[in-house]
This record gives C-alpha cells, structure tokens and sequence, in this order.
C-alpha cells in the first residue's frame, strides 16, 4: 500500500452511496490510505443494492471502493463522534456527503474537524450544494439528471426524456470532488492552509453541459431531444445495418466527399441538397433517409471495413461484455480483478480508472468487508498516530 502521487496523505471517508465513494476511491487509486466509516451493522447503504451480491456487497459498493479500509462508528453516539474527530486529527482530507445540515448535528462540520486540525481540506459533497434556496432538498442521481436539464435533451426527439444508463450526476460530482481536493492539497503545499470545498452534483451537471448551454446562450433556443443525432451536422448518428447497429460521423466536407467514394453512396454525390455541411444539415431528413435505406444492404462487418479504408469514423454499438472482453480494454489496462468477499477465492473484475500511470504500485486492494479494518485502524490511533496500512 505504497506509491502514488498521494502516499503520505490519510483521507477520512465519511460517504456513501456513490459520487463521494467515487471521490475517495480516485484520492486510494492515487496513493492515499482511505479510511471508509460505516455504520456499525447496517454499512454503506449501496451493500444492499443489488442483485447481485458478493457477500456483504453489491455493485455499486463493489464499483467504487477500493484501495479504502473500513472502519465501523456509529456517528450519532457521543463515542463515535469523538472516535471519529480521533481520527480527524490525523487526516488530511475529510470528506462527506450527507445532506447540508446533517455534519453540524453530528458535531462533524468544518468547523468542528478544523479545530482538531487546522490544515484539513474538508470536501461536502452534495445535490445542489451547502447553499441556495433548493440547497436541502433531497437528491439522487435521477432527480439532479432531472432538475439539471439532462433528461430534457436525452431519448429520441418525439419519445419521453431519459436519463442517461450511466450515474453521470454522482460521477461529475465525484470527480469534481477528487480535482477539488487534489487542488486543495497542492495549495496547502504552499500555503500550510486548509480549505472548505462545496462540491455540487448540479454543479458539476451543468458544466458537463457547456455545449448545450453555449448554444442556448447564442441561439436563445431550448435545446430538443436528438436521439443518436447531433444538432449541428449529419450525417452523425446511428444506423441499422443488416444485423445491427453502428454508428457514423461525418463532419465536414471533406467526410462526405470521402463517403460518396463508396459505390453504394455514389449517387448522392451531385444531390443539390447536400451540397455543403450546412446545406447537409437543414436537409437532414433527406440525408438520413437515403441513408436508412443503404445501410440494411451489408453486414456492419462490411460497412466498417468500406468506411475504415475511406477514413470515415464509425464504430459498432457494442454491448457493454463486448466492450468488456474487447483486446483495446485488455490492453490498456482497464478492468482490475480482485478477491471478494476476502478470503473466497471468488475473483470479480470491475472498471480501473484512466489515470493508470500515475496510480500507486503494487496490488489493488479490494473493497473492504464492514468493519474490516476496525481493529486495524483504531490500534493505530491508539498507539502510531497517522501510521498507514
């Protein structure tokens, strides 16, 4: 448990559920010893959302922490909020996510961690964030997709809005929360200064949408649902093949030049309707058209073959166990395996993170069982300060 950027740097993990779990598994990929507190008995809440199950965890749990070391305190009781301000001292990072308000009852605010050490980065991960008039109510990966504008642009352009088969809110938020706090911790290098960071899941929703936002604020126009399209140029979206679906980009002229080199496009070369990109885009009706009755001719094995010798982007719509056991996934690395629950044998693969060349040596260590690390970690606060696992 050595190596990585972050060695060095204790993180007290107070989260659950899924886009602080996410923060502070990023701050364990990188190096530091992440402390997860759980409810004595009940645990993260995600260990019962499933099927399926692995022990005493599902998916969720099992998807965002590893490289942590579990501890069990009840927070409502006067020990566990002194166990837990025990452990405070010796940490860099303190970061939770309950609704705005909850920490204070605790007796866990910034205010309080800061007084048992000074320099700390508290990080509050939340739905709307500690302050504005929505700022407690109650919130989820779905509302925030909801409230945030998301759904609005997501499903086909006449069907219902939906949001996206990806956590995107909690995973922004998450993100933003281990930038923040990676900030934060460099800052303190210079200045010997903690920090409070607010960390929002509509926050980091609506900067996930600049493209959209940017359009509005130009055009003044609500963006509508495209479905697989894009608002600015086609052809650019999915199309069904004789045995399924894949997708194309052309953006920009010299693309459609390119496809109209493939025989079975040929004769929509000197169309005055598709002239140009912009000409491409106000007729896109009849350019999907004529397109929707081309591609059911060949295999998507044949049309990515065409496609790939023009220089044209297109892909098959993989399922995710195509993606999974892809050869470009297995080489770069992105799927990490471990043993869970400890000591079964039963080996579980899940999604690594990108930043792989800078993230600690050595094994990964699994998510943590509830409690796991009690004994472990306590006996270090007893009697080595902040010694590491």
């Amino acid at each position: 448990m050595s190596g990585g950027p972050l060695a060095g740097i204790r993180v007290l993990d107070t989260t659950r559920a899924l886009a602080g779990p996410l923060a502070t598994m990023v701050l364990g990929d990188l190096g530091a010893d992440v402390i997860k507190i759980e409810v004595p008995g009940v645990g993260d809440e995600t260990r019962y959302w499933g099927p399926p199950f692995a022990g005493d965890a599902g998916p969720t749990l099992i998807g965002y922490n590893r490289n942590k070391r579990s501890v069990c305190l009840d927070l409502r009781t006067k020990e566990g909020r002194e166990a837990c301000l025990e452990l405070a001292r010796g940490s860099d990072v303190f970061v939770e996510n309950f609704r705005p308000g909850t920490v204070r009852r605790f007796g866990l605010d910034y205010d309080a961690v800061r007084a048992v050490r000074p320099d700390v980065i508290y990080c509050s991960i939340s739905g709307y964030g500690q302050t504005g008039p929505i700022a407690q109510r109650p919130a989820v990966d779905l509302m925030v997709q909801a409230f945030g504008g998301l759904m609005a642009q997501t499903g086909e352009p006449e069907g219902r809005p939906m949001k996206a088969a990806a956590p995107v809110a909690d995973t922004m938020a998450g993100l933003s929360g281990a930038i923040a706090i990676m900030g934060a911790l460099m800052e303190r290098g210079r200045t010997g200064e903690g920090r409070f960071l607010d960390i929002s899941m509509l926050d980091g929703l609506v900067a996930l949408m600049g493209q959209s936002i940017a359009a509005w604020g130009m055009s003044g126009s609500v963006p509508r649902r495209w479905g697989n399209a894009h608002p600015l140029m086609a052809p650019y979206e999915s199309f069904r093949a004789a045995d399924r679906e894949l997708v194309i980009a052309v953006t920009n002229d010299k693309s459609w030049a390119s496809l109209m080199t493939i025989e079975d496009f040929a004769h929509l070369r000197d169309d005055p309707r598709f002239v140009d990109q912009p000409a491409r885009n106000r007729a896109r009706g009849a350019v999907i058209s004529a397109l929707e009755e081309i591609f059911p001719r060949r295999t998507a094995a044949e049309w990515l073959a065409r496609l790939d010798a023009v220089g044209i982007p297109a892909e098959p719509v993989n399922t995710l166990a195509e993606v999974a056991t892809h050869p470009q996934v297995a080489d770069r690395g992105m799927l990490v395996e471990f043993e869970y629950p400890p000591g079964s044998g039963t080996r579980i693969r899940t999604a690594g993170m990108p930043w792989r060349d800078v993230a600690r040596a050595g094994p990964v260590r699994p998510p943590p069982s509830l409690g796991q690390h009690s004994d472990e970690v306590l006996a270090e606060l007893r009697g080595q300060g902040k010694a590491g696992p």
